[in-house]
């Protein structure tokens, strides 16, 4: 039995502030980078790093719809970030993209901004001070978001003037006191972000993590198109529980509209598809949400392939489903979390989970077998002793063989 001292899993936090109209109903949120549970700022050292772990958090361990529901999301790109080629896995329906000060607004970055536009993204301007050279950038912003702590009332008073000729719509941030509430809707401001409202909210949870050398290598697969292959792909994220378990809790979110049930690692990555798939593992690797846990993994590895294995020399059908089943039976260490929870928030079949969970049907019995061999419990069948016994081996040097490898 692996122990959770074994750390599959990891802490992970951010903070989220509301963003609210002149009637304090809430139109949106910034999510901020946090470190850990404990930090009280953001304490930021990467800020490619930092936002690629608020998206991840969002995309793979909170779900977007449970931190902001309908609402937008606000979130700060980094220069690096606006001018990738790959874009981002984001929801263009409920994010928004901020664009930091210090992103040097200059030709490259407002031709990348224009391809964000275009294909449909939300961006706002943030701690902005108007210039007239600057006049490219707020025609394509959708919101400005002016400091009135570091401008004062006499600056805030003149950036609102300054571009009241726009579109865009300007948020007051840093609003602390209800006279600077008050000076704002008097000037006609519709949106206010502050501590006047509420501070920043800390939201702390468990999530899975994933094996670097894994995700390099499927990146490397996604990139050499010339020989991109779903037996491939699926090879190589099936070494991963913790991939797994993000990729499917991404399929179950809403944004993908998914109204299918997945089974197999397969049809999880058919459904995804590869560009979806490249953006999703290049945003992983850009979180550094990533852990070495070889023991783990390697149980893991054997117990998959071990039901796999086992499932095909008693020629039963679908024998991906026991690869999968039997990862999955394991994936409450990955997150630290009660298996038939994390279940539940995955697109699996209500029986696929009985058969994990409750080791029902022949997919359940095989996973028992299995799991009753590895931890030297008694298995009562001769048959089902010999065919587990000569499967294990098979799958332990299968599971070698793939460590060696990656």
């Amino acid at each position: 039995m692996v122990e959770n001292s074994l750390s599959a899993h990891s802490n992970i936090a951010l903070a989220r502030q509301p963003i609210v109209d002149s009637r304090l109903a809430v139109m949106g949120y910034e999510l901020f980078y946090r470190k850990n549970m404990m930090a009280v700022q953001a304490d930021i050292m990467d800020e490619v790093g930092a936002t690629a772990q608020v998206i991840s958090a969002g995309l793979f361990e909170f779900g977007m719809e449970n931190l902001v529901g309908s609402s937008k999301a606000f979130i700060n790109f980094p220069r690096a970030y606006l001018l990738s080629p790959s874009g981002m896995p984001i929801d263009k329906e409920n994010i928004v993209i901020e664009v930091l000060e210090d992103s040097g607004f200059d030709a490259i970055l407002l031709a990348s901004l224009r391809r964000w536009a275009n294909s449909g993204c939300t961006i706002a301007l943030d701690d902005f001070v108007f210039d007239s050279k600057l006049t490219p950038f707020v025609e394509l912003a959708d919101f400005i978001k002016l400091d009135i702590l570091t401008l004062g009332h006499d600056g805030f008073h003149q950036q609102v003037e300054l571009l009241k000729g726009f579109n865009a719509h300007i948020i007051a941030e840093k609003v602390e006191t209800w006279e600077d509430y008050q000076f704002c809707r008097l000037l006609g401001v519709e949106y206010f972000q502050g501590y006047f409202f509420e501070k920043p909210e800390l939201i702390s949870s468990k999530a899975s993590k994933v094996n670097s050398m894994t995700l390099l290598q499927l990146m490397s697969s996604l990139l050499n198109t010339s020989t991109l292959s779903i037996d491939d792909l699926d090879r190589i994220v099936s070494q991963d529980a913790g991939l797994v378990h993000k990729l499917l809790r991404y399929l179950n979110s809403p944004s993908t509209g998914l109204v299918a049930s997945v089974d197999s690692v397969r049809l999880a990555i058919m459904l995804i598809g590869a560009e979806k798939l490249k953006s999703l593992t290049n945003l992983l690797l850009m979180s550094e949400m990533v852990g070495e846990r070889h023991v783990l993994l390697e149980q893991i590895l054997i117990r998959a392939k071990h039901a796999e294995l086992f499932a095909h020399s008693r020629g039963y059908n679908n024998q991906d489903k026991y690869f999968l089943a039997g990862m999955l039976s394991m994936i409450d260490v990955c997150t630290g979390m009660k298996l038939d929870e994390v279940l539940g928030e995955l697109p699996l079949p209500n029986e696929f989970i009985n058969a994990i969970v409750h080791r029902s049907g022949r997919v359940g019995n095989a996973l028992d077998l299995v799991e009753s061999y590895s931890n030297g419990h008694t298995v009562k069948d001769a048959q089902d002793f010999e065919d587990l016994k000569s499967t294990y081996f098979d799958a332990v040097k299968w599971a070698d063989e793939f460590l060696v490898a990656i």
